[in-house]
């Protein structure tokens, strides 16, 4: 249940940049485009932080995040961040 709810949660992110992107090659009308730059900034904010943290001893010191892990909290956030949990801290 765990894995549908993860795998569900990555997708629903993927169109959450989708939509993202789409705002920024062209803007969606009315004030809604300066809503979702607003959200764009905040979620490239907050997911970066993510990554920095983690990119560190956060996990420990015996755990290395590999390129596309780091990659993967950028882009999923925390729900990256529960993937590698699992892996690494069983």
């Amino acid at each position: 249940m765990k894995t549908i709810f993860t795998l569900l949660a990555k997708l629903f992110m993927l169109v959450v940049w989708a939509v993202f992107i789409t705002n920024f090659i062209r803007p969606f009308p009315g004030i809604t485009h300066i809503a979702l730059n607003v959200m764009a900034i905040f979620t490239i904010f907050m997911h970066g932080l993510q990554s920095l943290l983690f990119s560190g001893d956060a996990l420990g010191k015996d755990v290395q995040l590999t390129r596309r892990e780091k990659i993967s909290i950028f882009i999923f956030g925390t729900f990256a961040l529960i993937d590698i949990k699992n892996k690494y801290l069983k």
